[in-house]
Order: C-alpha cells, then structure tokens, then sequence
C-alpha cells in the first residue's frame, strides 16, 4: 500500500451509527467512496489520455518526456480542482483527485524502475513541486479581472518561461476540462469540447 493511499480519505475508517441516530453505516460509506473513487479513476484515465496525446504529438514542439507529461498532468488536474475550489462540499472529491494523480505517479515511478529506497524522495520532491504548480494555477485562476495570470503561469510551468503571447497556450487552454458533467462538480477533459 503506498504512502499517499494511507493518507487518502477514503482508506480512514468510517464511525458505524449510534443507536437512536440516522448516520449510515461504514458499510455505506464504503460503498459510496468506492463508486465515487471509480468514477474518479476514470476522469483520471481520460487526463492521462489527454496529456500523453498532447506530449506525444507535434502541437506543443516539446520533446516528450516524464517531465512534460508531469507538468501537463498537474495543469489538468489543477483545472480541475479549480472546478472544485468554486463548489462548497467538494473537498473529499478535489483530495481524492490529487491523491489519484500521486498514486498514478507513484506507480509510473515504479515501472521506470524506481527502487523503493529512491522513491520516497522522488515523491516527496514530486509532491512538492505540484503543490506550488497547483497554488499558482488556483491562484492565476481566481484573479478572473487578469486573464494574462493564468497565461503566466503556464508560460512558466510548462513552456520553460516562454512569452504569454506563445500560441502554445492557447493550444493548452483549449485542451482544459470541457463542460459536460460526469462527476459532481467536474467534466470529463477533451480539446475542443
């Protein structure tokens, strides 16, 4: 079990409910965290999709490479958090998005061959850098008067300090989660949507 999926809300232990009171059981509970991180672990998987195509392709004119994708992947899940932030009783859902993007990279830090020694300060200093890439997003992102903040931001996060007038960002932008509903509170990503 790694490190982050202990932290995670939904692996903590549910209360059972008192006698005399109407709180659902843990089994409920369960079930609900379930189907909820499910429907979780699918957005997810169409943000992986959606950053590999990008790091892949010929749009960006970036080698791709971990870091690209780590950067992609962090402005997605921010837009999405974003979506998130702009809702009351969406904090459980926004920290189990972010504890998916962490056990994903985990995962993909183990396949690269990663040792276990090596791992946890690759994640702590993975950890790191995506919390403040994040904060400047949601930052960027409620200064709503500024639409150049959040060009900054990706100028600098993903494109190397590149000027915000780069159409890259437009290109990026575009590629932001779309509007159509599939969890609570947050789309399913796709350019052009």
């Amino acid at each position: 079990m790694s490190w982050l999926h202990r932290l995670s809300p939904w692996s903590h232990p549910r209360t059972v409910a008192t006698p005399g009171t109407s709180a659902p059981s843990s089994m409920d509970n369960h079930s609900e965290d379930q189907r909820l991180r499910e429907q979780v672990l699918a957005v997810h998987g169409d943000i992986v999709d959606q950053v590999v195509q990008l790091a892949a392709g010929d749009e960006l004119g970036m080698a791709d490479g971990f870091e690209l994708r780590f950067d992609l992947l962090v402005l997605f899940v921010s837009a999405l958090l974003h979506r998130l932030h702009d809702r009351v009783a969406q904090a459980s859902l926004s920290q189990m998005l972010w504890d998916v993007t962490f056990e994903s990279l985990e995962e993909s830090l183990r396949e690269r061959g990663v040792t276990d020694l090596r791992l946890a300060s690759r994640m702590r200093t993975l950890l790191q850098s995506a919390t403040g890439r994040r904060n400047a997003y949601l930052a960027a992102w409620d200064r709503p008067g500024d639409p150049d903040a959040i060009r900054a931001v990706i100028a600098r996060n993903v494109l190397n300090g590149a000027a915000i007038s780069d159409s890259r960002i437009d290109i990026l932008l575009a590629c932001l989660p779309g509007s159509a509903e599939h969890l609570p509170g947050i789309a399913r990503p796709g350019c052009g949507e």
